[in-house]
């Protein structure tokens, strides 16, 4: 089954289409591809970023105490904790 194509509207100025048409020309793809591509690989780094971290020995022996004996909640988040709560988001 082939998955759904979906249209996504951009206004830019004038000037930054015509830097993307020159680009997609040169490269020999369309301007959807390179504009397409370029978004994806953007969003694949900041997806990376985001989801992976990596610690030295030192940090991970740091952050599992922290899970192993977490600090007493302080008053931002008991304030927090209760906007939550306050909006039912449990």
């Amino acid at each position: 089954m082939s998955e759904s194509i979906e249209r996504f509207d951009i206004r830019l100025p004038a000037n930054a289409k015509r830097l993307l048409v020159e680009a997609a020309e040169v490269s020999g793809n369309t301007l959807t591809g390179l504009v397409l591509n370029a978004a994806l690989d953007k969003a694949r780094d900041i997806l990376q970023t985001h989801r992976h971290f990596t610690l030295s020995a030192a940090e991970w022996q740091a952050f599992v105490a922290t899970l192993d004996a977490p600090p007493e909640p302080n008053p931002a988040l008991k304030a927090a904790w209760r906007d939550y709560h306050d909006a039912g988001l449990e």
